[in-house]
């Protein structure tokens, strides 16, 4: 009986065979081979999963290839440490540690850009604060005895000028002691502004040349009115707060840590000069203008801080006193009246007359 039975699916299987194509016929033998035999049961028949697999990957090769081949599906991937590298922007020191900070801040971080440029520089300006605080402390000392230096360094100029060597080394002497006597020396109060000049260079270089390639996506990081950090502020908006800020950090440091009052003249090319800044950097792009407002507050909160008296206390910062006896020096113009001149009347003019 079971001799019969297989004999009948032999001749069916041959007559199938006959009927199909040759290609056919050797992929139902191959698949047959591959899943065995499993004669007649009534569970279903497991599919091939590993097939189905690699078909959907297949349909997904094309669209690989294309990002690979198109430009604009190439520039959406995201930004990767190293590929500042990779295009030529590690060029001088200062930028290229600025711009490797940048980038792994925003990689790491996958902050926008703009959160990026605040987060680096709020973070370097706190690393700085101690160096700052401590070259406050000089500047203000300096700025106490500015003007009994400044009667000594003019001595030493006047005895220069006349060829007087011996006095002129003898003032020399005693303005270094007078240095070591009250604690000072201008190289320390200048401490503070000089390691902040690196990082200032680094970061306007940097945030410019990385403006002009699109796979930073600078493009698309801003906020606001100034989503495209590549391009200049069409507001002028940015450069005005820049400038009015730098301004304002300028005038009040200067009001709060010297000694003698800053002159009209000064005021007025301080304002005028905030005033050309406007028009020459309005053409830069909205990120370097980010960078400087962002820094001008941190220079704002370190004055403030600088100038309250726990802080100053703490830190062991000197109480600002004004100098009553020191006075710019008078200039020949200054000597000049000149609302004298002009208001003063023309003096009349007395005719003789002779009889003939």
């Amino acid at each position: 009986m079971t001799t019969a039975a297989n004999s009948r699916t032999m001749m069916f299987s041959t007559g199938v065979r006959a009927l199909l194509p040759a290609r056919t016929a050797g992929s139902l033998v191959a698949a047959r081979r591959q899943q065995g035999a499993r004669g007649f049961h009534s569970s279903p028949m497991r599919r091939n999963t590993p097939a189905v697999a690699e078909q959907a990957v297949s349909a997904q090769t094309p669209l690989v290839h294309a990002a690979s081949i198109d430009p604009t599906v190439a520039t959406q991937t995201a930004l990767q440490i190293g590929d500042l590298a990779k295009h030529g922007l590690d060029t001088y020191l200062p930028t290229r540690i600025v711009e490797y900070a940048l980038e792994y801040t925003h990689v790491m971080t996958g902050l926008p850009w703009w959160a990026t440029i605040a987060v680096l520089v709020v973070g370097v300006r706190v690393a700085l604060f101690p160096v700052a605080a401590w070259s406050h402390r000089h500047q203000v000392r300096v700025n106490q005895v500015q003007p009994e230096l400044k009667v000594l360094t003019a001595k030493q100029q006047v005895a220069g000028a006349n060829g007087d060597v011996m006095t002129s080394a003898r003032m020399m002497q005693e303005i270094k002691s007078f240095y070591k006597q009250h604690d000072v020396h201008p190289f320390k109060a200048m401490v503070g502004n000089l390691t902040t000049i690196p990082f200032m260079m680094g970061m306007f270089f940097g945030l410019r040349d990385m403006a002009t390639l699109s796979f930073t996506h600078m493009s698309s990081g801003g906020l606001w009115w100034f989503t495209d950090l590549a391009a200049a502020d069409p507001t002028y908006v940015l450069p005005v707060i820049s400038c009015v800020g730098m301004m304002g950090v300028m005038e009040l440091q200067t009001r709060l840590t010297s000694a003698v009052p800053p002159t009209q003249q000064m005021k007025m090319l301080m304002r005028i000069g905030s005033v050309v800044m406007v028009f020459l950097t309005s053409g830069l792009p909205a990120s370097v203008f980010v960078f400087w407002v962002i820094n001008n507050l941190c220079s704002l909160a370190q004055v403030l801080l600088f100038h309250s008296r726990p802080f100053r206390r703490v830190a062991g910062i000197p109480d600002i006193v004004p100098a009553k006896y020191a006075r710019p020096p008078e200039t020949a113009l200054s000597k000049l009246n000149i609302k004298a001149l002009l208001t003063k009347e023309k003096p009349t003019k007395f005719v003789v007359k002779r009889k003939l």
